[in-house]
């Protein structure tokens, strides 16, 4: 009997833990959701919308021919022309806003740089 009640407290328990590990989990919108939320963070008009999503779809990474992936430093020079295109479309002051969004946490874990 006592080896019921442990088997059945144990089960219990692992299923909770298991349970809670489940809602501890979130789902990273999206990039388009996270694009439309810079958008409208921003106060873009249509003109500078339309512009700015597509600089953020350019920057996008994408595969070489063999396949693989770009190296970091080849990330690195896009990400550069992709930030100077956006600081084109936006306004200064768009822009400084745009800046500070970047640096703000994403609830993720910080890269030491």
């Amino acid at each position: 009997m006592k080896k019921k009640i442990f088997s059945l407290a144990v089960a219990i328990l692992i299923s909770s833990a298991a349970c809670m590990a489940q809602d501890k989990k979130r789902e990273r919108p999206d990039r388009s959701q996270r694009i439309e939320k810079i958008v409208t963070e921003l106060g873009l008009d249509e003109k500078q919308a339309k512009q700015f999503k597509e600089a953020m779809e350019e920057m996008r990474p994408s595969k070489n021919d063999s396949g693989q992936r770009p190296s970091r430093e080849e990330m690195e020079a896009k990400r550069k022309q992709t930030d100077e295109k956006i600081k084109s479309i936006l306004t200064e002051e768009q822009y400084k806003k745009y800046q500070s969004m970047r640096m703000r946490p994403q609830g993720r874990h910080k890269r030491a740089r």
